[in-house]
C-alpha cells in the first residue's frame, strides 16, 4: 500500500511490513530537527507538543515503570528517545540513575538542563561512552528505525549481563491502523518506516540477542493521545444512542467529570491475554539479553 507519497511493503515470509525507500539519512535529519517536536512554534520553548501528549499518557508510562520494576529494580537506566526527559524524571524518583538519548538538540539540552545527567545524541555516542546500563527503555522508539534488528543489537552492548530491554511499538493490526483512526500512529512514513505486530515484534527482538519475557497491550491508546476518554462498555453501551457514534471528548461539566472519574483506570486500556494484545493499538514487549 501506499501512505503519504511512500509504498509500504510486507515480507511474504515472515509478516515484518516497512518503508523501503526511506533512507536512514533522511530519518536521522527529521528527528534532529526541532520542528519535529516543535512544529515551529515560536513558543517552542515553554511548551512543545510533546508536553502535551505527555500529559494524556503519562500514566500509562508510569505503569511501564512498575513493570520494569517487577521483573528486578535496576540501579541504572537507559532512556532512548528520552524528548524531554518527563520519564527519567519519574525513574529517578524511583531511586534509578538515568542517563537518556535523544536526536533533538533543542529536547537533549533541556533535558540536560533539568536533570543534570549526560543525555547522549546517539546510541554510538552512549556506547563510545562506555556506561552499561541494567535496563534499556525504548518507548515508542524502534518504529523509527530502517534496521530494527541491527539497532537492537547495538542497544544490546549498552547492557550489563542478563540486563532488560522495555520496549514498545505500535500494533500494525491493531483495529484501527488501517484507517489510521482515531489518531494515526501507525502507517505514517517518514516519520514510522518499521511496521510490527505481535509476532514480528517478538521474532525482531529474538533475532537481536534477547529472550521476551513478557508481551502486553494497551488498548485505546490512540484515542488517548487524541484527547479522548475510554470508558467502560456498560456505560459505552448506554451512552451509545444519545452520542450517535460520536467520539467522547471531555467537554463541558458532564465531560470533565467523566474524565476525572475514568481516565486514570488502567484497567480500562491494559491488556495481557493473547486477544487483548492483538487488538491493542500498542504493543510492550519486555525482554532479557542472551549471553
Amino acid at each position: 500500500m501506499t501512505r503519504r507519497g511512500f509504498a509500504i511493503a510486507r515480507c511474504a515470509s515472515c509478516g515484518f511490513a516497512f518503508a523501503p525507500a526511506v533512507g536512514a539519512a533522511d530519518a536521522a535529519r527529521l528527528y534532529a530537527e526541532d520542528d519535529f517536536f516543535f512544529a515551529g512554534k515560536p513558543e517552542a520553548a515553554k511548551r512543545s507538543w510533546y508536553d502535551v501528549l505527555w500529559a494524556r499518557k503519562r500514566l500509562f508510562y508510569l505503569a511501564r515503570l512498575d513493570r520494569i520494576a517487577a521483573f528486578g529494580r535496576p540501579a541504572r537506566v537507559l532512556d532512548i528517545g528520552c524528548a524531554g526527559g518527563y520519564l527519567m524524571r519519574a525513574a529517578r524518583a524511583r531511586g534509578w540513575l538515568v542517563e537518556g538519548v535523544e536526536p533533538s538538540p533543542a529536547m537533549r539540552e533541556r533535558t540536560r538542563a533539568g536533570l543534570e545527567c549526560p543525555v547522549y545524541a546517539s546510541v554510538e555516542e552512549a556506547r563510545a561512552s562506555g556506561a552499561r546500563f541494567d535496563c534499556v527503555m525504548m518507548f515508542e522508539v524502534i518504529e523509527h528505525l530502517e534496521n530494527p534488528i541491527a539497532a537492537l543489537r547495538a542497544v544490546r552492548e549498552l547492557l550489563n549481563p542478563n540486563g532488560l530491554l522495555a520496549l514498545s511499538t505500535p500494533n500494525c493490526d491493531a483495529p484501527g491502523a488501517l484507517a489510521g483512526e482515531p489518531l494515526d500512529i501507525w502507517f505514517v512514513p517518514p516519520i514510522h518506516v518499521s511496521f510490527f505486530n505481535h509476532a514480528t515484534l517478538v521474532r525482531c527482538v529474538g533475532q537481536a540477542g534477547f529472550t521476551p519475557l513478557a508481551s502486553a497491550g494497551l488498548e485505546g491508546f490512540a484515542g488517548v493521545l487524541a484527547g479522548e476518554v475510554r470508558l467502560p462498555r456498560w456505560l459505552s453501551a448506554a451512552l451509545a444512542p444519545i452520542r450517535r457514534g460520536k467520539r467522547l471528548l471531555p467537554h463541558g461539566a458532564i465531560g470533565k467529570w467523566i474524565e476525572r472519574r475514568y481516565a486514570g483506570r488502567l484497567g480500562l486500556y491494559q491488556r495481557r491475554d493473547p486477544a487483548g494484545i492483538a487488538r491493542a493499538d500498542v504493543l510492550e514487549l519486555y525482554a532479557r539479553r542472551v549471553d
